[in-house]
C-alpha cells in the first residue's frame, strides 16, 4: 500500500516539476490564469513574433548569392517559427493539457491494483523514463543557452586579441536592425541572448510537455493491457470449468472490461485532439527538415571558418535531435496501442460470456487502428519517416556536394 502511494507520490511531484516550469514561462496553470500571468503569456507570444519577423527580414535582406548567410538565418526562422506555435497550441488547447494532467494526477490511479507488482513495476518504469527525459531535456537547454549566448562574443575576443581582428562583430542569430548594430552593438546582443534564452526555454519546455504526456499515455496502455491479460484469472478459469460462481465471474469481468473501454476511449481521444496540436509543427519539421539538415551539414563541412563550422555543426545537430525526438515518440506511441491487440487475443477470453467475447472483438477492432502522431494527416511520425528524411537529407548532400566540389 505505502510502496503504490509512494510511485503514485512520485508521479504527481513529477507532474508538479512541469507545471512549475510552466509557470516559469506563463503557460501554468492551462486553465484559470491570473490576469498577471496573462499579460506575460502575450508579452512573451510579442517578443517571439517580432524575433520571428526580425529574421525574417534579415533573411530576404541578403542577396540570393549569399547562400552561407541564408543558411545561417533560414534554420533560426525556423525555430523560431516553430516556437511561436507550440506556444500558441499549448494557449490555444490550455483545456486539453489541463484534463490531460488532472487525469494523470487522480484519474488514473482506478486501475492501478495496488497489490499488483506488475503494475507497480509498470508505474516505476515509466515514471523513470519521463523523469529522465524530462531531467536530460531540461538540463540540455541551461548549458546550450549559455553557449550560444556566450560564444560569439568569446569568439570575437579571442579574434581581437590573439589575432587582431577588429572589424568583426558576431552575435546569437544575427538579425536584422533598423539602426546601425555596429554602433549599439551591446544593445543588439543583449537582446539576441535575451530571446534566444526565451525561445529554448519555450521550445524544451513544449518539449517535455509532449514527451511526459506521450510517457504516461504509454504508462497506461501497458496497465490496460495487464488488466486485459489477467481479466479472466486462472482462478477463474478452474472455477468456471467446475461451473462454480460462474454468473459472478462474468458480471466482474463485465464490469472490469467496461473499465478498460473508458480509460481506452479516453486514452484514443486525448491522443487523437495532441497529435492535432502538434500536426502543424511536425508537418514544418518534415517539410523543412530534410533541407535544413542538409544545408547545416554541408555548410559545416565546406567553410573554412572555425566558428561558423562549430556554429552550424551544433545547428545540424539540433535539427536531427529534435526530428529524432518527434518520430521516436510517435513510434513508441503507436506500438503501445498496437501491443493491446496482441494482448487482448492472449487473454483467456475463451472462457468469457458471449457478451464479453463480443465486446472483445470489437475492442481488438479498434486497437487495429493504433494512435499515432501525424504531420497534420499527410503522414505518420515513426522511425520510418525518420529513415526518410535522413536519406532524403543525405541524398541533398552528396548531390550538392558534387556540385560545389
Amino acid at each position: 500500500m505505502s510502496n503504490s502511494n509512494s510511485l503514485r507520490q512520485d508521479v504527481i511531484l513529477e507532474l508538479e516539476f512541469l507545471q512549475s516550469l510552466g509557470s516559469k514561462i506563463f503557460l501554468y496553470p492551462f486553465t484559470g490564469r491570473s490576469k498577471i500571468k496573462m499579460v506575460g503569456y502575450f508579452i512573451v507570444y510579442v517578443l517571439v513574433l517580432c524575433t520571428a519577423v526580425q529574421l525574417g527580414l534579415t533573411l530576404f535582406s541578403y542577396n540570393t548569392k549569399d547562400w552561407l548567410e541564408i543558411i545561417n538565418v533560414a534554420p533560426n526562422l525556423g525555430v523560431v517559427i516553430m516556437t511561436a506555435i507550440k506556444y500558441t497550441k499549448m494557449q490555444t488547447h490550455k483545456a486539453l493539457y489541463e484534463d490531460i494532467f488532472k487525469h494523470f494526477h487522480d484519474d488514473v490511479w482506478d486501475i492501478v491494483a495496488i497489490d499488483s507488482i506488475a503494475h507497480q513495476n509498470i508505474v516505476k518504469k515509466y515514471k523513470q523514463i519521463t523523469r529522465i527525459i524530462n531531467r536530460f531535456l531540461f538540463y540540455y537547454s541551461i548549458p546550450l543557452t549559455i553557449v550560444v549566448d556566450s560564444f560569439p562574443y568569446l569568439v570575437m575576443v579571442y579574434e581581437n586579441t590573439v589575432h587582431g581582428v577588429t572589424d568583426e562583430y558576431l552575435y546569437p542569430f544575427d538579425g536584422w536592425y533598423p539602426f546601425d548594430k555596429v554602433k549599439w552593438y551591446f544593445v543588439a546582443y543583449i537582446w539576441e541572448s535575451f530571446m534566444t534564452a526565451i525561445v529554448v526555454c519555450v521550445y524544451c519546455f513544449s518539449n517535455m510537455i509532449h514527451a511526459s504526456c506521450i510517457g504516461f499515455i504509454c504508462m497506461e496502455l501497458k496497465i490496460l493491457g495487464n488488466c486485459l491479460e489477467e481479466i479472466i484469472s486462472q482462478d477463474d478459469v478452474v472455477k468456471i470449468t467446475k461451473g462454480r460462481n460462474v454468473d459472478i465471474i462474468h458480471k466482474t469481468v463485465l464490469k472490469k472490461l467496461k473499465i478498460i473501454i473508458v480509460k481506452h476511449d479516453f486514452l484514443a481521444k486525448r491522443s487523437a485532439k495532441l497529435d492535432a496540436v502538434l500536426g502543424d509543427a511536425m508537418l514544418l519539421n518534415y517539410s523543412l527538415g530534410a533541407v535544413f539538415i542538409c544545408l547545416t551539414a554541408f555548410t559545416f563541412t565546406v567553410v573554412d571558418n572555425l566558428y561558423k563550422s562549430v556554429r552550424y555543426f551544433f545547428m545540424f545537430m539540433s535539427l536531427l535531435v529534435e526530428i529524432f525526438n518527434q518520430c521516436l515518440i510517435g513510434q513508441i506511441l503507436s506500438d503501445h496501442s498496437e501491443n493491446l491487440t496482441e494482448t487482448i487475443y492472449y487473454s483467456n477470453w475463451l472462457y468469457a460470456s458471449p457478451e464479453v467475447k463480443k465486446i472483445m472483438l470489437m475492442l481488438i477492432a479498434r486497437t487495429q487502428k493504433p494512435f499515432k502522431l501525424t504531420a497534420n494527416g499527410y503522414l505518420t511520425m515513426n522511425m520510418n519517416t525518420l529513415g526518410s528524411i535522413c536519406s532524403t537529407s543525405f541524398q541533398l548532400f552528396n548531390l550538392l556536394r558534387t556540385i560545389y566540389l
